[in-house]
């Protein structure tokens, strides 16, 4: 089936994970602890089905690993983590042509969308990507985070196309990879290295040579 939209996951796909890192260092200078934990607590909710509440089971996990009242957990997650540390970013800059390929791939007429584990609104516009996109959303909304296949299936539902008819650009392959995988979707693997029995239908390590692949297999 012919590739129909291309989706994108956001932080380490369409800028580099290393300046994400350096524009983050004071916030986990700040709050070292709190880092740890959310960090822990994500990779634990992971693993978690079903999910009834997302929000409530992050706040109660963070709640527990911190020993702090629920109550405190919310205010945390909403205002260091979704916000102080979402605006310790507004300097973040793309990968290098990213803008040139996506209004290229528009103009080849591909949906295009971005599907992400944290909101990703406020990191578009300080990227200037806010406009270009069918569909932009944070795979929280479907209440679960990747690889999980809901936020895949929620994916190919707004884009009105067949999951195997949509490519998944990602740059972890645990959770972007392996999980488009599964779902039904193609997946574009972003890295220099790619493992060794690699289920990406194509890696690569910079954009342009992206936009030659889905052009050569335009129609086939």
């Amino acid at each position: 089936m012919d590739i129909k939209a291309v989706a994108f996951d956001l932080d380490g796909t369409l800028y580099p994970n290393y300046r994400m890192y350096l524009l983050s260092v004071g916030f986990a200078f700040r709050h070292p602890y709190l880092v740890y934990c959310f960090n822990e607590v994500r990779k634990e909710i992971r693993k978690v089905r079903p999910v009834d509440d997302f929000k409530t089971l992050q706040r109660d996990l963070l709640a527990k690993r911190m020993g702090v009242p629920p109550e405190r957990a919310d205010e945390l997650i909403e205002k260091k983590i979704y916000q102080a540390w979402e605006q310790s970013l507004k300097r973040l800059r793309t990968y290098p042509f990213l803008k040139d390929v996506l209004v290229a791939l528009r103009e080849d007429g591909y949906k295009l969308a971005v599907m992400s584990d944290f909101p990703v609104l406020a990191k578009l516009g300080f990227l200037g990507l806010d406009d270009l996109w069918d569909t932009a959303f944070c795979t929280e909304d479907t209440g679960y985070l990747k690889p999980n296949p809901e936020p895949f299936m929620e994916l190919a539902k707004r884009l009105d196309c067949e999951p195997s008819s949509i490519l998944y650009v990602g740059n972890s392959y645990s959770y972007d990879i392996i999980g488009a995988h599964n779902a039904g979707l193609r997946s574009a693997h972003l890295t220099k290295r790619p493992p060794s029995g690699s289920v990406a239908d194509f890696s690569f390590s910079s954009y342009p040579a992206l936009l030659e692949w889905i052009r050569e297999r335009k129609g086939t």
